[in-house]
């Protein structure tokens, strides 16, 4: 049953089933800027001695009531956490809205202002036959660079805050470089060679993507490359090997009907797009280190890709972990069933689960093969942060207990990528108790080792938990368990520690 369709008031919502209620309490959770403090003898367990000193950063929408109607996730305002770890065990909590224009104009007013990717303006059709103010939401992605944040969001410009206090500054440029271009919430961050890279898309029949790389520390562009893929296709994450950047096809196509009735104000840009079954699922590698042409590579089935996990090369050949869906829905995200109505979470389930795949692509050869890494669905895939494009030993996700299903997530998984045959790691919630992203903290002598902090969302009970793992023990449960108050569910973070360039 489509709880969202019969369940269109409070009292509907008392009856409606306890995981319905806790994820809607979780999903409407509104809190605004805290600052709270927690003492060690608060906390249950000892944060451990190498976390302190760092912080854990978390984006996501943070205002989703807007008003009377209900805006879709993607288009809730960002709202900004950083978790910081004193030196005696406790835990400081520093949040705010990222202050942008969209944000500003619907606090002042207390309503929808502006129209987004998936959220119409109330009223009368004519509200929405034109895009006014683009709504950039800043609320996807958050990591830090230098002495200041950068919030990411899928379709403008990054926006910049203070490293420490969190108020905005603006949109983030990377010294003009960026003016202008629609770029990726998902940025990388390449270790070895101490670079910042972007990706800025031109979307159309034949969309463009521009991969920008920064010095670490400052905003000296050094190098741009160019792909152009062959059909329309959205992407919201990428990767990268030494040689080679890597995209999801991710084929979509426009709707006609959706698409003429989003013109005249009745349906939404998300809506208006749909994804091309026709086509097989593919990756696109687009050359790193010197200009040439994309090289498109066939995969076994029908295939969409939303995050990359691993990525490397073996030889000559490159390997690739990402989640993937076999189908993809476009508007029911996180159990969207529109302005006026709850979000019911087992929409995600009829759509079925990301299966967290590993992809070969042999040397010169446009055909991969792959392999599943677990039967588990798997998303938000998170890996040693210092890895990225270089083989790494152990995959962290967040999943389902039930290997039917995947997102809401109830579970943190650990996947052994040296060994496979190990039987991969598993921690469970109390019933009716969600996981959102789970941070991977390397200890610095033992990649393998380290630390996993996630935040659970206690619809029920009108709380959250910010709960820190042995990352080569999860089935024994939490070392530490951080109180809070009711936190909005966040999209992604980013561990900040003493020494982060």
């Amino acid at each position: 049953m489509n709880t969202g369709e019969t369940m269109t008031n409070a009292t509907a919502m008392d009856t409606a089933p306890s995981r319905t209620r806790s994820w809607n309490v979780a999903m409407a959770a509104s809190p605004g800027s805290l600052e709270l403090s927690i003492p060690s003898s608060s906390i249950d367990g000892v944060v451990p001695l190498a976390l302190r000193g760092g912080r854990l950063l978390s984006n996501g929408p943070g205002w989703t009531r807007i008003g009377e109607q209900t805006a879709h996730p993607f288009d809730g305002h960002g709202y900004v956490r950083a978790f910081s770890f004193d030196n005696d065990g406790g835990c400081r909590l520093r949040a705010r809205f990222v202050m942008t224009p969209s944000y500003v104009a619907e606090a002042a007013a207390g309503h929808l202002m502006h129209r987004g990717l998936a959220t119409n303006l109330p009223g009368p059709f004519w509200h929405n036959i034109r895009f006014s103010t683009i709504r950039n939401v800043a609320n996807t992605t958050i990591q830090h660079r230098g002495r200041r944040l950068i919030a990411g969001w899928e379709g403008g410009a990054p926006t910049a805050l203070d490293a420490d206090t969190l108020e905005t500054i603006g949109e983030e440029h990377f010294g003009g470089a960026l003016a202008g271009q629609v770029t990726l919430a998902h940025f990388k961050r390449d270790a070895r060679k101490q670079r910042f890279v972007t990706c800025s898309v031109q979307y159309g029949r034949h969309p463009r993507f521009t991969f920008r790389e920064f010095a670490n520390g400052d905003d000296a562009l050094v190098s741009t490359r160019v792909g152009v893929l062959g059909g329309m296709a959205f992407a919201h994450d990428f990767a990268m090997t030494p040689s080679h950047y890597i995209l999801g096809g991710n084929p979509i196509r426009i709707r006609p009907g959706e698409a003429a009735k989003m013109l005249l104000g009745t349906s939404t840009l998300l809506r208006a797009v749909g994804p091309d079954v026709e086509r097989l699922g593919t990756l696109h590698l687009v050359p790193r280190d010197v200009d040439g042409p994309v090289r498109t590579v066939r995969l076994p089935e029908t295939a969409y890709v939303v995050h990359f996990g691993n990525t490397f090369e073996r030889g000559d050949d490159i390997v690739v972990d990402a989640a993937v869906f076999a189908r993809m829905g476009f508007g029911e995200e996180f159990g969207y069933t529109g302005p006026l109505t709850p979000f019911d979470p087992g929409l995600p389930d009829a759509r079925g689960p990301q299966r967290l795949m590993r992809i070969t692509i042999p040397s010169g050869s446009d055909v991969a093969t792959w392999a599943p890494l677990t039967p588990h669905g798997v998303d938000f895939p998170r890996f040693h942060p210092d890895h990225e494009g270089y083989e790494t030993p152990a995959l962290f996700g967040a999943t389902r207990r039930d290997t039917r299903y995947s997102d809401p997530f109830d579970s943190i998984i650990r996947i052994d990528l040296k060994d496979r045959e190990r039987p991969a790691s598993l921690w469970t919630t109390p019933q009716n108790v969600f996981v959102g992203e789970p941070i991977f903290v390397p200890d610095p002598a033992r990649p393998e080792a380290g630390h996993v902090l996630a935040i659970l969302s206690y619809g029920l009970e009108a709380r959250s938990a910010l709960v820190i793992f042995d990352a080569l023990a999860l089935e024994a449960g939490p070392v530490a368990t951080v109180p809070l108050p009711l936190l909005p569910v966040a999209f992604h973070g980013d561990w900040d520690g003493p020494n982060h360039p």
